[in-house]
This record gives C-alpha cells, sequence and structure tokens, in this order.
C-alpha cells in the first residue's frame, strides 16, 4: 500500500516537472503596464498635460515615446526646475538662479536668500524677512496692503467704477476689493429732446435712430440729450445749435459708458422743402431751392441766390388781361391763342404786372414809382419812351409780392438749380446748350425756337407756341429756353469777378437784360450764357416775360 501512493506521488512531481512554465517580467518597457520608474508606456499615462509636469504652455498633444518617456517638444514656455526664471509666469527665481538679488538687493538686510521649490523667494533667511503685519508693505513678498497703508491703491486705480467704495486690506495683506464696484457698461440716454420739431417715433432709450421734421423757415436747431449714467460721457456731432441746410441735416449723440461700451443715437432732422405755390390767377410757381453756382468758365466766378418761386410758365396772353383790366398787346400774328405768351410788351408794362398780381393777391407790392398809384394805373399810363422816373424805380427785396426775376435768379432756375446733386456747388450748367439739356437729349423736345432756320427740331411755324407745350427742366419749368424772351430785372452791364451773393445787378443804365431764346432766333440764344440788351422801352412780338416772388 506505501509502495503504491509513494509511486504515485512520484508521476505526479514528474508531470509538474515537465511543464514549460513562463513568468512575467518586471520593469519591461514596451508591456503596456505603467512599471515603476517608467513616466508612460504606449498608452498608460502618469500624466496628460503639460501642465502637470510643470511646464507653463503646450503646443500639441502630449504623447509617449518608445523609450517610456514623455514627448516633451510639445511642452514650452519653460517650468519651475529649468533653471531659467519665467517672470511672465510668476517666477521670482529658479532653484539657483537668484536673478543676481541678495537678501540686500531686496532691501532686506543681510543674510541668505534662497528660492523655493516653487521658484518663489525663500526670504526666512534675510535678516528683515518679509511678514505680513510688520507694518510695511512688501510686494517682494507678495503682499499688496499692510493695515491702512494701500500703496496708493483704490478701488479706481484697481480699475472698479468711479462710484466704489473704500478699498479695505484683508488680515492677509491682500486687497479688500468687497466695497469695489464694477465699471459700468449702461451707455443709454435717460432722454434725447429737439429745440424744434417732434422725434419720430418718440423717444425710448432702447431705439437708436430718430427723424425730424420741420418746416423751412426753421434754420437753426439744437439737440440736447441726457446719459441715464452720471459717469458715462456724452458726445453730440455736429456742435449745437446747428445750421441746417435744405433736406436732411444728420446728427449723432454717442454715449460713451464708463467701461468704454458705446452707443450712438442718430437723428436726421429735415429741413422741408416748402410746397410749390399755387396762384390763382397765373397757376404754379415752382419752389427754387437757394444755391451756388459757377456763372461761366472762370471758376473763381460763382453766384449764390436765395430761395424763391418762379412762375412754371411765361405769362400768358389770357393771364395779362385777367390781372390787368387792359387789352391784350400782343401781336397776334405771331401767336397762335390767348394760351401763348403775352408778348409786345416792354420793361415797364411787366414791372407794373407784377405790382398789379401783388396788388390783386393781397401781397406788398415790391416796386415803387414817385409819383404812381398801381392800383387805378392804367395802360395809357406805362412810359411808351424813357422815362428817368420810371428808370428810378425802388425796390423793397423783403416784400413777398411779384417781380421780375434777376439774371443770377434766372441763370440759377435755368440750368436746373442743384437738383442734380442738392447742397453742391453747380460748376456745369452754365455750359448747358438749353435749359433742361442733359448732353444728348433734342433741343427740338424742350425749346421752341429757330423758325426759317435749317437747324434740327426747328419750329416750322412763325409763331410763338402755347406756354408748356415742350419739355419742361429739371425744376418743372417750361419754356425758360424759345418761345419768347423773357425780361430781367437787371441793367444790362458787365457782372463783376469773384463770388457774389443775391447779386441784383449794376447801378442804373440805358438798357435792360433779356434772357433765354425766343421762337424766331436760332439755337445760340438758348445757351445758359447768352444775354439781350434791350431799351426798357422795347416792345417786339418775341418778348415777354415770367414772374418770381420770396
Amino acid at each position: 500500500m506505501m509502495r503504491s501512493l509513494f509511486l504515485n506521488l512520484l508521476i505526479i512531481l514528474l508531470f509538474f516537472g515537465s511543464c514549460n512554465t513562463k513568468t512575467k517580467t518586471v520593469g519591461s518597457c514596451g508591456d503596456g503596464f505603467l512599471d515603476p520608474g517608467e513616466a508612460c508606456d504606449g498608452s498608460q499615462m502618469s500624466a496628460t498635460t503639460c501642465t502637470e509636469l510643470g511646464y507653463y504652455e503646450q503646443t500639441d498633444t502630449l504623447t509617449c515615446r518608445s523609450d517610456c518617456t514623455f514627448d516633451l517638444t510639445v511642452c514650452t514656455g519653460g517650468r519651475c526646475g529649468d533653471g531659467i526664471i519665467q517672470a511672465g509666469d510668476g517666477e521670482d527665481c529658479d532653484g539657483e538662479n537668484l536673478a543676481g538679488l541678495t537678501c540686500d538687493g531686496l532691501q532686506l538686510g543681510g543674510g541668505i536668500l534662497r528660492c523655493l521649490d516653487t521658484c518663489r523667494w525663500d526670504l526666512t533667511g534675510c535678516e528683515l524677512a518679509a511678514r505680513c503685519g510688520d507694518g510695511v508693505v512688501q510686494p517682494i513678498a507678495g503682499e499688496e496692503c499692510e493695515g491702512a497703508d494701500l500703496d496708493g491703491a483704490t478701488c479706481v486705480t484697481l480699475g472698479y467704477s468711479q462710484g466704489s467704495g473704500s478699498l479695505g486690506c484683508s488680515a492677509g495683506c491682500e486687497f479688500d476689493e468687497s466695497a469695489c464696484v464694477p465699471m459700468s457698461t449702461n451707455a443709454d440716454l435717460s432722454s434725447l429732446t429737439v429745440s424744434s420739431g417732434t422725434l419720430t417715433p418718440p423717444f425710448s432709450a432702447g431705439t437708436t435712430s430718430y427723424s425730424v421734421m420741420v418746416p423751412m423757415e426753421v434754420t437753426t436747431l439744437t439737440v440736447t440729450a441726457t446719459q441715464a449714467d452720471a459717469l458715462a460721457s456724452l458726445e453730440i456731432n455736429p456742435s449745437q445749435p446747428m445750421t441746417l441746410a435744405m433736406g436732411g441735416n444728420p446728427a449723432t449723440v454717442t454715449v460713451t459708458a464708463e467701461s468704454g461700451a458705446q452707443k450712438v443715437y442718430s437723428v436726421v432732422i429735415t429741413r422741408q422743402t416748402p410746397a410749390d405755390y399755387e396762384s390763382a390767377n397765373i397757376g404754379t410757381l415752382k419752389y427754387v431751392p437757394a444755391g451756388t453756382f459757377q456763372r461761366d468758365a472762370m471758376s473763381t466766378n460763382l453766384s449764390t441766390v436765395s430761395a424763391f418761386w418762379m412762375s412754371q410758365h411765361e405769362i400768358t396772353r389770357a393771364q395779362w388781361t385777367s390781372v390787368t383790366q387792359w387789352a391784350d398787346p400782343s401781336n397776334v400774328s405771331y401767336s397762335s391763342g390767348a394760351g401763348d405768351p403775352v408778348q409786345m410788351v416792354n420793361w415797364y408794362a411787366a414791372m407794373a404786372f407784377c405790382n398789379k398780381l401783388s396788388l390783386r393777391e393781397g401781397l406788398t407790392p415790391v416796386y415803387s414809382v414817385s409819383g404812381v398809384n398801381f392800383t387805378t394805373l392804367t395802360y395809357g399810363q406805362v412810359p411808351a419812351g424813357v422815362d428817368p422816373t420810371w428808370d428810378a424805380v425802388t425796390v423793397n427785396w423783403s416784400a413777398n409780392g411779384y417781380r421780375l426775376p434777376t439774371e443770377m435768379e434766372w441763370m440759377w432756375a435755368a440750368m436746373g438749380a442743384d437738383s442734380a446733386s442738392p447742397g453742391a456747388t453747380n460748376t456745369t450748367g452754365y455750359l448747358k446748350a438749353f435749359s433742361g439739356s442733359t448732353g444728348s437729349n433734342d433741343i427740338g423736345d424742350y425749346v421752341v425756337f429757330g423758325y426759317a432756320t435749317s437747324e434740327i427740331g426747328a419750329t416750322t411755324t412763325e409763331r410763338s407756341d402755347p406756354v408748356g407745350s415742350k419739355i419742361s427742366n429739371e425744376l418743372g419749368l417750361y419754356d425758360m429756353s424759345g418761345n419768347v424772351y423773357e425780361w430781367i430785372w437787371d441793367w444790362y452791364a458787365t457782372v463783376p469777378a469773384g463770388s457774389l451773393t443775391d447779386y441784383r445787378g449794376a447801378l442804373p443804365g440805358s438798357v435792360r437784360v433779356g434772357r433765354g431764346g425766343a421762337w424766331s432766333s436760332g439755337s445760340n440764344t438758348c445757351l445758359m450764357t447768352y444775354r439781350k440788351d434791350y431799351s426798357p422801352t422795347s416792345s417786339f412780338s418775341s418778348f415777354g416775360f415770367r414772374v418770381v416772388r420770396y
């Protein structure tokens, strides 16, 4: 029995002894296990970022090299312990690198200056080692303040609002900012008003765009605003009060919050262009805006005129008889009917018509002639020859009645004023071949001219046409060139050089100005610069007039 047990045991031992056993090798790099002494092994990492390794910056993903060390080429910016002082990252020193400083250099007396493992000063070896509570603010030791000594700092110098309370100092020599208030970002207005007109829409802090309409009579306006936060600043452009031109006049109100945030409110003030004036006796007078234009080839010869109304059409034969109650003086052989321009009217009679029309409409007459009562004046009393008394006529330029246009007013209206570019100086209008010309349109569509000439577009009938039978110019004025010449207020003389404002002609002379071309004349008389000179007693079948008023 014993023999059998022994044999069995021997067999078992021989079986196990014949097995090929393997034992795991400890510390083998590349086995996928993080063994002692390895920083990493494959995907097994003792750290995942450069920051965990003490570096300040990282350019890419931290990986493991085949020797089970980190690929530190992605770790940049240095680290505490590399012997280099990275002051921008808060290092005072690094190991033995003390930046050449000593306790004495830090004004801490004698002793030995050392560097902590954190790369900050170890001041414990200095005779005057800094400590919170010693009554001296020592920034080198990281102190911001000491008791009541705030080292000159306030909430404002720390970037807080001017409305903050007092800055304090904690028991740890750090600023107590609990009473400091962040800078306001409020850039709202609490009010926005204008001295004339009404804001549209009504003011609200959240609405930043407004418009205001004011009548033509309003020439200046003041924009006033108040910021919601007293600590915000406010700027209004242009400076106030502002002078208003016709049309749109933009203004901006810029609010800058204490934090620097900005909000801009815009206000567009529109000085309304007045409507055309309607006369019960002569129909529409078109509004001609004020402006400046170059009157000839000299760029310095500029004329500025004030705004006025001008009759849309030349005065007709029917209007003449209705207003004056006088007979029609026109030569009917050269007229197609009562709707044609009145002609055979001398300058004195045209002036008399203006006063008659003013009186008929209850307006203040512009002209005064010594000894003449225009209310009872008959056609027979109008001088047929040169009359010194009538030549000495005086003018009330502020009167609202009718009058003949000045030469500069006529020229400004004929060239279309500044309709192409409102507010700009018209420097090319004087070059126009006719009123309404664009340089490419046909004169015959706009002008009754050139009878018995061979010019293209010339009229084929030896007479005038009804007013408005051609196309108007840019302002809606008809027959400014052609049909009949038009009497002008000015005495004929050389216009002075340079800039002129509301020029009304020379001192009394012997002949008056005529403008505009006629049915009987060639296209050269339709030029903006063409002028005729005639005695005020002259009357022709090709001469009429139109009126203006303020």
